[in-house]
């Protein structure tokens, strides 16, 4: 009795440190998100641990108990609004973890969907990529495992007490279905074909719940759209009928406006300096144009 008595203890105390480190972790970030971990390996969630210590953005993951997660921030009713800490709470479901960090929640986003991690197939798993085993000499021994091995395609020899795959092969193409064998023999393989990222389905920042959805935006499309903005405005603030002058149309304005009366003076026959081999070449053209005509009536000029 005395021993279950100690382990109850313990258990409880574990708990208790659980609690008070995710309340700590709140209290020192301004961020708290939720990240789902369906499908996500105990081993991938060490390797997106690793890549959070050690990236561009700075953020700790933090699994627990969904219980002692709503038991932890329900005590930073004095940091939010209850009302927000409810509507969050509500959102901790199923297999999920806490990220905190004091990073911008769309640079949070954009770091963990460039970081995946290596991941293994599953069985019954839809392939999102075209998964190839190398020719190489394996770690396997001879046995029922060479049967496995040609019924996904691999062709094989005994070299030195192991098994050589003797060809490179394509074992899956995208939208196969992976089958038991399939799983099996990448996972003896030592063969990690996928790989996975988390995202933050939801996040806390202050006094705001924001679904993750809209932390997801592709860099390089908003970075175009804004040079194309920057082109149409542009574009409008420089045509005649506005003529709106900024530090941006000025120049082109000026650029306009010294075309537009380079143009005026050349079909005013108006001389500068600029344009005066252009006025010349223009009256010679004019000059033989008039000669040929005079040529074509059979009038003749005397030459001098």
């Amino acid at each position: 009795m005395a021993i279950s008595i100690t382990k109850m203890k313990s258990g409880s105390d574990r708990k208790e440190a659980q609690i008070e480190t995710i309340v700590k972790l709140a209290e020192e970030n301004s961020v708290i998100g939720i990240a789902d971990l369906s499908g996500i390996s105990s081993k991938a969630i060490q390797g997106i641990r690793t890549s959070l210590r050690s990236g561009e953005v700075s953020a700790t993951l933090k699994v627990a108990k969904n219980t002692l997660k709503a038991i932890a921030l329900g005590k930073l009713e004095g940091k939010t609004s209850k009302k927000t800490v409810e509507q969050f709470l509500a959102n901790i479901t199923g297999s999920c973890a806490l990220i905190f960090t004091n990073e911008n929640p769309f640079k949070l986003q954009q770091f963990l969907s460039r970081n995946s991690v290596p991941a293994p197939a599953k069985a019954g798993q839809i392939s999102p990529v075209e998964v190839f085993i190398p020719e190489g000499v394996t770690n396997l021994d001879p046995g029922p495992i060479i049967s496995e091995l040609g019924s996904i395609g691999l062709q094989t020899r005994i070299e030195k007490g192991k098994i050589r795959i003797t060809k490179t092969a394509k074992v899956l193409s995208v939208g196969d279905t992976v089958s038991e064998t399939h799983a099996a023999v990448l996972t003896r393989l030592g063969i990690q074909p996928f790989s996975v990222n988390l995202q933050l389905s939801y996040v806390l920042e202050g006094d705001e719940v924001i679904d993750g959805s809209i932390l997801d935006v592709d860099e390089d499309q908003i970075l175009s759209d804004l040079k194309q903005a920057y082109m149409n405005a542009l574009a409008l603030a420089v045509d005649p009928s506005v003529n709106y002058y900024s530090m941006q149309s000025i120049p082109v304005l000026l650029s306009n406006a010294a075309r537009q009366a380079f143009n005026l003076s050349i079909e005013s026959n108006y001389i500068t300096q600029d344009n005066l081999n252009i006025l010349l070449a223009k009256t010679k053209a004019q000059a033989n144009t008039l000669k040929g005509k005079v040529s074509d009536s059979k009038i003749k000029f005397k030459e001098y």
